[in-house]
């Protein structure tokens, strides 16, 4: 598990991408996502905290192999850290580019 402090700017997009995208079961505090990452798709499980700091929990990578499904949790700091900013990096993408097409559309 990691857990993080954003600043403002960054703990607000990412904790409004969660509750509008986000899977969250009922008296859940955290969030599942999914991304893709090459031939990879992650299930990214988040909670939003206090003072600006959002936790990894865990994630699950899934692929196929072979015609066959694998799976392989993930609980290693590094790359849970590694995810979590991907995450945040493609979260600003989209969000620049969203700012983008509204002042050329």
């Amino acid at each position: 598990m990691i857990i993080r402090q954003f600043s403002q700017e960054q703990y607000d997009l990412l904790c409004r991408y969660l509750t509008q995208q986000g899977h969250s079961g009922p008296l859940d505090a955290s969030y599942e996502v999914s991304m893709k990452v090459d031939d990879y798709e992650y299930r990214l499980r988040l909670q939003p905290g206090t003072k600006r700091k959002i936790a990894i929990l865990q994630a699950v990578r899934s692929w196929t192999e072979q015609g066959e499904q694998r799976f392989q949790l993930i609980t290693d700091n590094l790359p849970l850290s590694c995810l979590l900013e991907l995450l945040l990096l493609e979260r600003k993408s989209a969000e620049q580019h969203k700012k983008t097409c509204r002042q050329h559309g």
